[in-house]
Order: structure tokens, then C-alpha cells, then sequence
């Protein structure tokens, strides 16, 4: 019975990668797409992805603490990182919502965001969160699990 559902899994799987889905196990985190920052122990999305949608359409009220603080958004764009990042101002075109900063804003349905050009970045926390711009898009951060944590966590090595 195991055998039997464990190919159905492994058929379905096949199905989606030739798909274009990329699967991964249960629990599995995956690191593709992601860049280390060990200085701050996070990781974050190398890509911005959902441009041209608002904040509301992508209900990151539900996930405003999975996304850039303006404090780690001033690191990363005066870090080493910056270019990889697209936060040098090489790239127009990847600007991102980050946490709002300002409680008075946020109470007000304000939303911020990280927006660099050719010769500038900025931090714009006064957007409204219906607003979208083909430019603007997400950058989720996620905290970096050391391997010394891990195992102290587990009780084990």
C-alpha cells in the first residue's frame, strides 16, 4: 500500500516537473533563489516577483513580517550585496514593498516600499495599498537558521 501511494507521488511529481513546477519535499527548504546575507542572518529573495499587483491583491498584510525592514533595505543597498540584489540602482524595474517603519502610516493604510533608479534610492512609505506599479513587486526575507541551532534544537550531533 506504501509502495503504491509512494510511486503515485513520485508520478505526480514527475508530472509537474515537466510542467515547469519546481517540487520539493515536504518540510525541504529551498535555497534556489535565495542569497544568504550572514551579516544580518537572513536570507532574501534574489528576485523580485508579483510586479503590477497591490498590496492588498497580494494580502501581505497577512505577511508584512516576511518582508524587507527599511533598516535591512539601507544595509543590503549600501552592502557588497547591492548588486546582486538589483539595489545599486542598476535596474529600474525591481523596486519592492518592504515593512512599513511609521505606525502613524501604517494606521493610516499607508504601505512602503524600496525604490532605486540609475542615481538614486529611496524608501517611499506613504503608498496606498490598492495602489500597483509594473515596477513594484514582493522580496520575502527569512531568517537564517544556523547549523549550530539547528542541532542544539534537535538535541542531536
Amino acid at each position: 500500500m506504501k509502495e503504491k501511494m509512494a510511486d503515485k507521488i513520485k508520478q505526480a511529481q514527475e508530472l509537474l516537473k515537466k510542467k515547469g513546477y519546481k517540487v520539493i519535499a515536504p518540510n525541504e527548504i529551498s535555497n534556489e533563489g535565495w542569497l544568504d546575507i550572514p551579516e544580518l542572518k537572513i536570507s532574501v529573495e534574489i528576485e523580485v516577483h508579483d510586479k503590477n499587483k497591490s498590496w492588498d491583491e497580494l494580502n501581505l498584510s497577512e505577511r508584512e513580517k516576511e518582508l524587507l525592514t527599511a533598516e535591512q533595505c539601507i544595509w543590503l543597498a549600501n552592502s557588497k550585496y547591492a548588486k546582486t540584489l538589483k539595489m545599486d540602482g542598476s535596474s529600474s524595474k525591481d523596486d519592492f514593498f518592504i515593512q512599513q517603519p511609521f505606525n502613524l502610516s501604517r494606521k493610516n493604510g499607508y504601505v512602503a516600499g524600496f525604490c532605486a533608479g540609475s542615481d538614486y534610492a529611496d524608501l517611499d512609505c506613504y503608498g496606498g495599498s490598492g495602489d500597483s506599479d509594473s515596477d513594484l513587486g514582493v522580496r520575502f526575507v527569512r531568517k537564517k537558521i544556523s547549523k549550530e541551532k539547528e542541532i542544539k534544537k534537535d538535541g542531536k550531533k
